[in-house]
């Protein structure tokens, strides 16, 4: 009797009305450990290889990547376009592509080239669409491969912290910004946003808007290359203010946000 009513006594009371307890399985939000990223990650030692290639790269191939030697090339270059017009575009749309995705410089020389092989309007266009694709993967590059490490570093500078704080309260304006102002080299932009919270969707359309004008400009260059001796021939201090003014119009609704809370 005493040792059945002291087990009844053990069992914990529920109120009437009720099933038994149910466990859910899962802890709450807080008490989870965080979570291991299963992407691979490079070391600094393999980011450091990387970028010594490109830039061994780059100052190998600077003589042939100059506006003389398209100038000089430049009636072969249409004359094989003219025989080969689809796998010409497909190769420069791959190459556009490809260097883009690993953050080369050689966007500017590769929209020169498509101005004067494709046209103003047919080149500037299909630049446009392979900057963008390219600037994606550059995007989810560096997110996968680099994002943790270099968050790593800007977490020990507070002002670095600041300013991508305000890029993820504002991205349509400061990624609007850095794809028009001539200032910003395309591969530093596709870097800093992708150490952001910016969607890839809305990082896509934002680029395909945004490097409309200085595509277009350099395009313009090559449809004129034969008498352009150099970019400052075309790139007019008229023309850069222009696009500083153009971009500093995208940070319009960032000053007015931080005047009406004042």
């Amino acid at each position: 009797m005493l040792q059945h009513l002291g087990r009844d006594r053990s069992v914990k009371q529920r109120p009437p009305g009720r099933g038994p307890a149910r466990h859910s399985g899962t802890m709450p939000y807080r008490s989870h450990p965080k979570a291991k990223s299963h992407h691979p990650r490079l070391s600094w030692l393999q980011i450091a290889g990387i970028a010594v290639a490109a830039l061994v790269l780059y100052f190998v191939g600077r003589h042939w990547l100059s506006l003389d030697s398209l100038r000089a090339h430049r009636h072969a270059l249409r004359q094989f376009v003219a025989d080969h017009y689809w796998e010409s575009l497909a190769l420069l749309g791959a190459v556009t592509v490809a260097q883009t995705a690993i953050s080369l410089p050689f966007s500017p020389f590769l929209v020169i080239v498509g101005g004067l092989v494709f046209g103003l309007w047919v080149g500037g266009a299909f630049m446009v669409v392979t900057t963008t694709v390219g600037s994606v993967l550059a995007l989810l590059v560096v997110r996968h491969l680099a994002r943790e490490r270099a968050l790593a570093r800007v977490e020990r500078h507070p002002k670095a912290q600041k300013m991508l704080d305000a890029f993820d309260r504002h991205p349509n304006s400061y990624l609007l910004f850095l794809r028009v102002e001539p200032g910003v080299v395309l591969w530093v932009a596709n870097i800093v946003c992708a150490l952001t919270d910016v969607s890839v969707s809305r990082f896509a359309l934002l680029t395909l808007l945004g490097v409309i004008p200085d595509t277009f400009v350099f395009a313009n260059i090559g449809t004129h290359l034969a008498r352009v001796r150099s970019l400052h021939d075309v790139l007019s201090p008229g023309i850069i203010v222009a696009l500083a003014l153009l971009a500093m119009l995208a940070l319009v609704p960032v000053a007015i946000g931080r005047w009406r809370h004042r």
